[in-house]
């Protein structure tokens, strides 16, 4: 049993002919006949009777009728639900961005939803990347990105782009860092003369930094822990303390570039990998994708920018 035999059947039965149904559909009569005689001796029963007043349905080709109706209705319901996902999405979609890109990526998220996919409805989350990982595993949030060195239980990962970070101080107590500097950068060993203001060892940038001061022998000054995000440019700007930084971070501050001395740090480089996290076990739907899709497109965008110097987006 096919559609094309459930085609053929429904026209016969509504036509009251062979010969017309054939017309309607455009084909020749003894194929229609060859059909329904296909389908006679697959369902064992009789459809049709010939009268002189047409070909009727039998009382199990009238049974038949509704069945087969349904059938072609389904699936054109199911066509029509799936062509018009082609063309629209439509709900709502719950997004983790850390805190160091939310200012970067988050008004220029919503503004592409809106624009490019006006049935969307976007929330936007920021927080700690440990933190975002967590709402995602518990269904707070459909996806994020998380900055990640490694596997995540619970999570499906996938590396989006790598940065480089830097270390950032007031211009007006920059000499002695510029001293340290050659040709803008500035050695990781060096770090260790330099009074730091950075986020607790909870968060994943202090983690980070820290694991490449363990490698190579250099014990860092840090001298306050501060884990508000928004804060810590503040205080460099308050204090003679230096921090240690994204230009991400630092591009979408309230304060003015120029306001801050930034030294891309070497040898070693610190190299943070930016990934876009999913539940293991809830896939995305695809309504999800499409916004996971624009976010991937603005990291692009942005990384090309020229601006963000020492990043690498995985094609």
């Amino acid at each position: 049993m096919n559609l094309r035999q459930l085609s053929y059947f429904i026209a016969v039965a509504e036509h009251r002919s062979i010969v017309k149904a054939a017309q309607l559909l455009h084909i020749s009569q003894p194929s229609v006949s060859t059909q329904i005689k296909l389908l006679e001796e697959e369902l064992e029963v009789q459809l049709f009777e010939r009268r002189p007043e047409g070909t009727i349905l039998t009382l199990e080709g009238k049974e038949f009728l509704g069945y087969a109706r349904s059938a072609l209705d389904t699936l054109d319901a199911a066509k029509a639900n799936l062509r018009s996902r082609q063309v629209t999405e439509v709900g709502t979609v719950a997004v983790g961005i850390p805190g160091s890109l939310s200012p970067l990526l988050t008004l220029l998220l919503i503004e592409q939803v809106r624009a490019r996919c006006p049935n969307i409805k976007i929330k936007v989350e920021t927080g700690l990347s440990g933190h975002l990982a967590n709402w995602i595993i518990d269904g707070s949030i459909d996806f994020g990105l998380v900055y990640s060195s490694s596997a995540m239980v619970g999570l499906d990962i996938e590396l989006l782009m790598t940065e480089q970070l830097f270390l950032a101080v007031h211009e007006e107590n920059a000499g002695p860092v510029r001293d340290m500097c050659v040709d803008g950068n500035i050695s990781f060993a060096n770090l260790q003369h330099i009074p730091l203001v950075m986020p607790s060892r909870e968060h994943g940038l202090r983690a980070l930094v820290e694991k490449v001061s363990s490698s190579i022998g250099v014990r860092l000054d840090v001298r306050t822990e501060l884990d508000a995000h928004e804060l810590l440019l503040e205080c460099v700007l308050r204090s003679t303390d230096a921090t240690i930084l994204s230009l991400a971070a630092l591009r979408n501050s309230r304060i003015p570039e120029s306001a801050i001395f930034a030294a891309h740090i070497i040898d070693p480089v610190i190299e943070r990998r930016i990934c876009v996290a999913y539940a293991s076990d809830r896939p995305l739907t695809r309504t999800a994708r499409r916004v996971e899709m624009i976010l991937r497109e603005l990291l692009k965008t942005e990384s090309k920018g020229g601006w963000w110097r020492f990043t690498s987006i995985n094609e």
